[in-house]
């Protein structure tokens, strides 16, 4: 007989980081699987947690209203909170965040054993850990993360290689889209990101999607709202708005290729095994990139640091982003795994 297991992680923010998290949920269980009978609950801030809704992995997914009370400075909100948090016991959980915050919410919980990062992003955080686990906080994130989730259980941890091709981990429910599909190559061009230095110039889109016409494709281009398109040349597009996230996962879980910066949207397409062209500019590729045979990514600087002042992304030009393009929808990729800049 299996020994029941209840297990809870907390991963709260933001939409990148909680695809990257989820992501090893299917070997993570399939390896606890011989052993547990696991039960798996997963906390959230309310605002990502469409994200995770109809995952087949997640027994009960935990929405905590914490941006929201936070900015409310009501302290009912808060209480709110932790009463939710006090619903629960578990045997184990797994900070995947590293935050003050995330450990916070982690310590609160009915458990004995939280286990964290030894180095968190912020290092208060490890003081609200019964354990901590090693890794260099510049690994490469899919892989701090398993080592993280596999050692706290005593298991091997995967190679990069396998956490870059994951099963199928997220889920979504047909919803109505108020826009038709092009009839041929679909093609989604994520026009922002949460930092101004992630996000690739609108102008530089559309001369992409100028020399995605003159192949016959003609680009969606997705916002979180309506955006003015300066568009001198008659440039063929169409343009997304306003859809919530459940709408956004099925959009990308359509599309024959998402163009993108490091965004968590453009990250769907390979949690959805859909083809993807990553653009990095001040964020580090060697860190973030999810390259597959079919998830490629252009970068702009092979030295990014965060820092605030680089805007490199802007350096990486529509033509080549329309040659790599090209290559995976007409399939000549000759099994490349990455492009740079």
């Amino acid at each position: 007989m299996k020994t029941p297991l209840k297990v809870a992680i907390v991963r709260l923010s933001s939409l990148g980081d909680i695809i990257h998290s989820a992501s090893l949920l299917p070997l993570l269980l399939e390896s606890l699987k011989p052993t547990y009978a696991v039960t798996l609950h997963w906390y959230i801030d309310k605002i990502f947690s469409e994200i995770l809704e109809d995952s087949p992995l997640i027994d009960k997914l935990i929405a905590l209203p914490l941006k929201e009370a936070i900015a409310s400075r009501k302290f009912y909100a808060l209480t709110a909170i932790y009463h939710t948090l006090k619903q629960e016991s578990y045997d184990i959980v797994l900070d995947l965040q590293g935050l003050l915050k995330s450990a916070l919410i982690s310590k609160l919980l009915s458990t004995n054993k939280v286990i964290g990062f030894q180095t968190a992003k912020e290092s208060l955080a490890t003081f609200f850990y019964h354990q901590k686990i090693p890794i260099p906080y510049e690994e490469h994130i899919l892989l701090r993360n398993a080592t993280l989730a596999f050692s706290a259980f005593g298991l091997k941890i995967p190679t990069l290689e396998t956490l870059k091709n994951p099963q199928n981990f997220l889920g979504f429910q047909d919803s109505f889209l108020a826009f038709d599909l092009p009839k041929n190559k679909k093609i989604l061009c994520v026009l922002e990101t949460s930092k101004p230095n992630k996000t690739y110039p609108i102008k530089s889109f559309v001369e992409l999607a100028s020399l995605l016409n003159a192949k016959s494709y003609t680009p969606l281009f997705l916002s979180r709202e309506t955006l003015e398109i300066l568009n001198p040349k008659n440039t063929r597009f169409q343009s997304i708005h306003s859809l919530n996230l459940n709408q956004i996962k099925m959009l990308v879980a359509q599309m024959d290729l998402v163009i993108g910066g490091d965004t968590g949207i453009t990250h769907l397409a390979w949690a959805f095994h859909r083809p993807s062209i990553t653009l990095f500019g001040a964020t580090p590729a060697q860190r973030f990139n999810l390259s597959t045979q079919q998830n490629l990514y252009l970068s702009a600087n092979e030295q990014a640091n965060y820092k605030k002042d680089d805007f490199s992304i802007r350096e990486i030009s529509p033509s080549r982003i329309c040659t790599l393009a090209c290559a995976i929808l007409e399939g000549n990729l000759k099994h490349q795994t990455k492009e740079k800049q």
